[in-house]
């Protein structure tokens, strides 16, 4: 298991010295970007499907597209602001649930794709949308894994000044205010 651990660690410090001078955090920083640049493509298929399909295809494409929107807005404002190690490990758990959603979303369409073409239906929609499916999932299983090896350069490393003042309770009785 530590052989494997090092080896992500050695190819996510290769990335990141080859793609952003050495830096993990602007690696993350740039991995999520994609992610979101991927997440408005994705967006924009739902919002078609939803218009051109029926039914189950409708639901899977505002399903996905509806966690996928809460994935982007609440991993951006925990890698922005929220940065505490329980935040960071709910995200990255959001992160690989999020990816195992969309390869079984990319299955179900190319399922799809195998019923429309026996009943003589065009493809191209569900072809586009599984595609941008699995790039998604494997985006998004690739930003989990690198961020899971520099968690510990994402964390606040702040130390606060005022870790050794004690806390004190407030008094109950009124007349010692």
């Amino acid at each position: 298991m530590s052989a494997m651990g090092a080896a992500i660690s050695s190819v996510t410090t290769f990335l990141s010295v080859a793609l952003c001078d050495g830096s993990s955090r602007k690696l993350i920083a740039g991995w999520w970007y994609f992610i979101l640049f991927i997440s408005i493509i994705q967006i924009f298929i739902a919002m078609y499907t939803m218009s051109s399909r029926g039914g189950t295809e409708a639901f899977i494409s505002l399903w996905s597209s509806i966690v996928l929107l809460l994935l982007c807005v609440g991993g951006t404002v925990i890698m922005r602001k929220f940065q505490s190690s329980v935040a960071v490990g709910f995200f990255m758990g959001s992160v690989v649930a999020a990816s195992q959603m969309y390869m079984l979303v990319f299955l179900i369409l190319f399922g799809y794709i195998e019923d429309r073409l026996i009943n003589n239906l065009s493809v191209d929609g569900e072809r586009l949308n599984g595609f941008v499916c699995l790039v998604q999932s494997i985006l998004l299983a690739s930003f989990a894994t690198i961020l899971a090896s520099h968690r510990s350069e994402i964390l606040d490393q702040k130390i606060s000044d005022d870790d050794d003042i004690a806390y004190e309770a407030p008094s109950l009785n009124a007349n010692e205010a």
